[in-house]
């Protein structure tokens, strides 16, 4: 564990958790930003459960030293969680049953987790069409036009750029464990195939899956971005995310990171 006793990345929570149902899920803090793709997919899922949660501000590499330095962290019923997928993981079972520890479930979390999610946001870094959404989303508008007009001399907006590369690369280290990352378009279609029907979710469901809400949920904050929306149409998942967006609580809209 972290000097603070808290899980490192990858890592379970030692003592385990006990978080064997919603009701265990009290005083549930999130912390990070409403911008990141792992926060939002902890968000989702919880507001989708009818969990009450608030949230933190909390930027990455902002803890003190020997802490978690990414995000999120949520504080649950007096434990401090860190990493989205040691996150999801333990909360998917309280929040939905049993059912959602099939191996099915948990691989697609990797997948989502370890693929999809930095494979969205490489790409859009290095999309030269995205690069100002992207500098106004996760900065402000004067860095944006700044983006714009030193366009060159910026770590993203290109292939090759340093910011990406260096994502790319830690990735990379990990390929043994999770394989080598796959383009974003490569997990839609991937994901695609498993909706049977225009009228369906995961699998042929009748109703949203633990699933659907992770791979939603880690694409909504990026989806006004260029890149990631083309992705969405090419693979032919528009109606299916329009389905998604009717689903998810009203009140996530509202949330607010203080």
């Amino acid at each position: 564990m972290l000097a603070d006793g808290t899980n490192p990345e990858d890592v379970d929570p030692v003592p385990g958790l006990n978080w064997n149902s919603k009701a265990a899920l009290t005083d549930v803090i999130i912390y990070g930003t409403p911008w990141s793709p792992p926060v939002s997919k902890v968000r989702h899922h919880l507001a989708f459960a009818g969990v009450e949660y608030r949230c933190v501000k909390r930027s990455s590499r902002s803890q003190p030293e020997g802490g978690y330095q990414k995000i999120p962290s949520i504080e649950a019923g007096g434990r401090i969680v860190n990493d989205s997928y040691i996150i999801v993981k333990n909360l998917l079972p309280a929040l939905y049953g049993k059912s959602c520890e099939q191996s099915v479930v948990m691989e697609w979390e990797e997948k989502i987790s370890y693929g999809l999610q930095l494979a969205m946001e490489v790409e859009a870094m290095e999309d030269p069409g995205s690069l100002f959404s992207l500098m106004k989303m996760t900065t402000n508008r004067a860095l944006a036009v700044l983006s714009l007009v030193f366009r060159r001399f910026f770590p993203l907006g290109a292939p090759g750029r340093k910011l990406p590369t260096m994502i790319r690369s830690r990735r990379a280290a990990k390929d043994d464990k999770y394989g080598p990352l796959k383009t974003m378009p490569e997990y839609l279609e991937e994901f695609k195939e498993r909706i049977t029907s225009d009228s369906s979710f995961f699998d042929g469901a009748e109703g949203v899956t633990a699933i659907d809400i992770s791979m939603y949920a880690t694409i909504q904050p990026w989806y006004t971005l260029p890149h990631v929306r083309k992705g969405v149409i090419d693979a032919k998942l528009s109606s299916w995310w329009s389905r998604m967006e009717s689903a998810m609580p009203e009140n996530l809209s509202e949330d607010e990171f203080v």
